[in-house]
């Protein structure tokens, strides 16, 4: 990929920042410049707010199988788009090839379903308390929302908001993530090439603290959708609450993938190693916790750390069969150093991995780890993985409990009874039985729980999220009031 420079889509047009300064996006291969950003300020910021608050009036009027229609257009492009989209999720963001392949095809299928279903959701019908009167409920979209995505799933996580805001007539103001900023370019490329009317999508560069503070505080601004980590949605629903928006937030986990001792030890090692280290283990949903009933730890362990072992980790551009590519800048790997270095201190043992070259950290895996470590207390967005002993179900479930995030969880075993009793009893907004954490469809309701968010996302889900019901009544007769008096 050539060195790109980018610009906002604004008001239908690609500009230049208003201070004209862009910063550097390096890959995280090799630390190369691919593209220069948009340095972006309040006053971009306020440009791109000001467009959608003026569009969103004429687009909301639009007959749902108008919007519907422009979405099938955008859906084309991106369709035509496929192989540019998947080298920029490799080159900007680190994916390998197949995490990039099954994001753009998972993207594909949001855009579908969100214009189909748009053509579905609908109000009711209300019995009423009085005579002769009709009682009506409307769906209404809430207006402008502002959308703020990770770097991790860049393509699918921005486009779930955008198609879903723009499909039930709200407009949107998008800010990716600093990482993957040419993502976000594409997207706007792909609403540009499909003639989405001027202002319906405007997509901004620049940091959190400026761009980002700009849209979560506007008052031209209605609704919120974060998707990030805990401590920011934290601070987002603090903002937002103070001009009383609504606020969708999808935000960290300690995910727990729990194996009993009647499941299959070499099925659920294999499982156990994709749930844990797709995509460097940088998923929100990424089983970060291992919990193994004691009952099969002894045959499950060795398969699983050698299953670790067998890993091919390399740069992602060379080679499309690669399993394991960089992390995403230096800042995690850092961060991934201090988890295993407190984890060490404490006594853990490193079963394999540890090793670490520029923005490459080698898959991980500790035994006997200690329970005020910060792998077990904290979200690990990367690949290391904590082996944890339990002697009973009962454990599992307390162990699996014991985190403030409440995102997604797992279980693998034979014994429906016993699943079920595991799924009803962890917390968490997702839960899946005899599959890995990080499932997710096109039209389910994804969100987590506790510290893990608020809100879901995907399909009539994410519409209800972005709409207000409005009660309207018809009275079809003359009534009798009580005052004044006659």
């Amino acid at each position: 990929m050539q060195r790109m420079k980018l610009q906002h889509y604004i008001d239908g047009e690609f500009r230049n920042p208003t201070n004209e300064e862009f910063s550097v996006k390096a890959s995280p291969m090799d630390g190369s410049a691919i593209a220069d950003v948009p340095r972006g300020t309040r006053d971009d910021a306020r440009a791109a707010i000001d467009a959608a608050y003026d569009a969103v009036k004429q687009w909301s009027r639009l007959t749902s199988i108008k919007r519907s229609d422009y979405i099938y257009k955008m859906y084309e492009v991106a369709k035509s788009m496929e192989e540019d989209l998947i080298n920029t999720l490799i080159v900007e963001g680190g994916g390998v090839y197949k995490k990039a392949w099954g994001e753009v095809v998972f993207t594909e299928r949001l855009m579908r379903n969100a214009a189909e279903l748009a053509r579905h959701y609908e109000g009711e019908v209300l019995s009423s308390d009085s005579e002769a009167t009709i009682s009506m409920v409307f769906k209404k979209p809430k207006g402008v929302v502002g959308i703020i995505t990770p770097w991790n799933y860049p393509l699918s996580i921005s486009m779930k908001k955008v198609i879903h805001a723009i499909a039930i007539g709200n407009t949107v103001v998008l800010k990716t993530a600093s990482d993957t900023p040419i993502t976000g370019y594409k997207i706007a490329e792909i609403a540009h090439k499909a003639g989405l009317p001027k202002g319906v999508l405007n997509v901004v560069f620049g940091s959190g603290g400026v761009v980002g503070d700009e849209i979560v505080t506007s008052k031209k601004i209605n609704h919120l959708t974060f998707t990030g980590e805990t401590g920011t949605g934290r601070q987002i629903a603090e903002k937002a609450g103070r001009g009383l928006k609504t606020v969708t937030l999808e935000l960290g986990g300690s995910d727990p993938l729990i194996v009993l001792d009647d499941a299959d030890p070499d099925y659920a090692a294999r499982l156990a190693v994709f749930a844990a280290f797709f995509h460097q283990g940088q998923i929100c949903t990424s089983s970060k916790r291992i919990i193994v009933h004691k009952g099969i730890y002894d045959r499950f362990a060795p398969r699983f750390i050698e299953y670790v072992r067998r890993i091919r980790m390399g740069d992602p551009r060379a080679d499309r069969n690669i399993d394991f590519g960089p992390l995403i800048n230096k800042s995690q790997v850092e961060s991934m150093k201090g988890f295993l270095e407190d984890a060490v201190s404490r006594g853990a043992k490193v079963e394999t991995g540890g090793g670490v070259n520029g923005n490459y950290f080698e898959p991980t895996v500790l035994s006997g780890v200690d329970e005020n470590a910060k792998v077990l207390r904290e979200e690990v967005f990367g690949p290391i993985r904590p082996l944890i002993v339990v002697e009973n179900d009962e454990e599992a479930i307390e162990v699996a409990n014991k985190t403030e995030y409440g995102l997604s969880g797992a279980v693998i075993t034979n014994n429906i009874n016993r699943a079920m009793n595991i799924a009803e009893a962890v917390e968490s907004g997702m839960f899946h039985i005899n599959d890995v954490t990080f499932l997710e469809e096109s039209h389910v309701p994804f969100g987590g729980i506790k510290a893990s968010g608020i809100g879901r996302e995907g399909g009539k889900y994410s519409f209800h999220e972005s709409t207000y019901d409005r009660w309207t009544t018809i009275t079809l007769r003359q009534r009798k009031f009580p005052i004044p008096s006659m």
